[in-house]
């Protein structure tokens, strides 16, 4: 199973490679300018944070791939952190806007569905946010797993496609259990 990391700016893009890695997870890193023809050939796909706004982001591979797998045409499983999150949900059709407040430090998520990627994670827990805009309202065929005091989808899944995102960031040490959320999508990946 190939797994490619789509950059979208994130400080952290190594930490999931190297996450990945370790959970045994062949991952390779690129730009989300690359061209079709190399970003085709993996088999599934994470979407980095980053510090642009998802309405704002100029059409890339991770829009194409996203409205692929959001139509159905493509069953590859994609997984959204932070800003790819927001870009999932942007993309599909939800709606994506500032949040109360920026959110930069530890914030504690209440799990409302412990399935999916939030599979035997506790019902709470210390998560790493970094982000000023949330999702507002998820596109339509997705449920939100949980929320926390300040943004109502820190996470979701899709009800019948591979899809699946965080608002947090599970790949940095300050979330508790956060290498669980990336096994559970490694896991879907190895199921494939």
């Amino acid at each position: 199973m190939k797994l490619a990391i789509l950059n979208l700016g994130s400080q952290y893009t190594h930490v999931i490679w190297r996450t990945c890695r370790d959970l045994g997870v062949e991952a390779v890193i690129h730009q989300p300018d690359a061209g079709a023809d190399v970003v085709d050939f993996f088999d599934a796909y994470i979407l980095s944070g980053g510090p642009a706004s998802a309405p704002d982001m100029k059409p890339n591979q991770a829009h194409r791939l996203l409205k692929a797998t959001g139509s159905g045409a493509s069953k590859k499983p994609i997984l959204g952190i932070c800003m790819g999150h927001q870009l999932m949900a942007h993309v599909l059709g939800g709606k994506v806007d500032k949040g109360s407040s920026a959110e930069y430090g530890v914030s504690e998520i209440v799990v409302d569905d412990a399935s999916s990627i939030l599979e035997g994670m506790p019902p709470k827990f210390q998560a790493w946010v970094s982000h000023f805009d949330e999702v507002k309202k998820m596109p339509d065929g997705f449920r939100s797993l949980a929320h926390s005091d300040t943004c109502k989808v820190e996470a979701m899944v899709h009800e019948k496609l591979p899809l699946f995102g965080v608002q947090f960031h599970p790949e940095v040490w300050h979330t508790q259990g956060g290498e669980k959320i990336l096994e559970n999508f490694c896991n879907v990946l190895k199921k494939e």
